[in-house]
């Protein structure tokens, strides 16, 4: 019954800061650690402009992948251009939410041609800004390989809507007694004082980081429905002290 850990990296394409992602490359590396890597096809988002473009971006994708990492197809585009939240009540903006199925079926296909064209197998969904809905997950299931959502909020996997949910609970790693804990980190935006803070989490509970592949996933039992109803309990207190 001890906790299990899940490493998340996001928004890698091929502008990202090379030398933050590097060091967070060798911490997993020395580990062992098989994180997920989402990856954004076509990037347009200025944020994530850190370097010039690098040509060689999709060769690293590849060897990420030949170590076991599990690379996640992170939108299309990830410029926002809706004020929806979706299926989770996280954020106000979104790449996905809130268009039309047709809308987002010729997003979705053409970040899945780059993967394809670029020969990176991707299993997994990472929604940018965690804003998608229905229509998102119909897509993906006509248009694509996706099995999995790293996203929502419970203390276990679950099934739903036809998706396996490994659920992505905290940015930055904390003890946990029990259940699988997904850490989400922004290399691109990481602090010297995050890599040093995160490599020592790591080296204290490595043996509990598990691979996904080895995940079991149950319904939507009652812990998870009591987690999720005082995470965002919790959350909605929170937000309205910072008015």
């Amino acid at each position: 019954m001890k906790a299990k850990y899940i490493l998340r990296l996001d928004d890698a394409c091929p502008t990202m800061d090379r030398e933050k992602w590097g060091k967070i490359e060798v911490i997993c590396d020395k580990y062992n650690i098989k994180p997920i890597v989402a990856v954004i096809p076509n990037n347009r988002d200025l944020k994530q402009m850190k370097n010039k473009e690098d040509p060689d971006f999709w060769e690293r994708v590849k060897e990420w992948q030949s170590k076991g990492w599990y690379i996640a197809l992170h939108g299309y585009e990830h410029v926002y251009i809706t004020r929806h939240s979706g299926l989770l009540p996280f954020n106000r903006q979104s790449e996905f939410a809130g268009l039309s199925y047709e809308e987002q079926a010729e997003k979705i296909r053409k970040g899945w041609k780059v993967f394809q064209e670029k020969g990176i197998k991707a299993k997994i969904w990472v929604a940018p800004s965690h804003t998608f809905d229905e229509n998102t997950l119909r897509v993906l299931k006509a248009y694509t390989d996706i099995e999995f959502i790293s996203d929502g909020i419970a203390v276990f996997p679950f099934e739903k809507y036809g998706f396996k949910w490994i659920p992505q609970q905290f940015w930055r790693f904390r003890k946990m007694p029990f259940g699988v804990w997904t850490v989400c980190l922004h290399p691109n935006e990481m602090k010297e004082e995050e890599f040093l803070s995160t490599e020592d989490f790591i080296k204290k509970n490595y043996k509990y980081f598990i691979d996904i592949e080895k995940l079991k996933y149950r319904r939507f039992c009652l812990l998870n429905i009591i987690f999720e109803k005082t995470y965002w309990i919790l959350r909605r207190i929170k937000n309205a002290n910072k008015i």
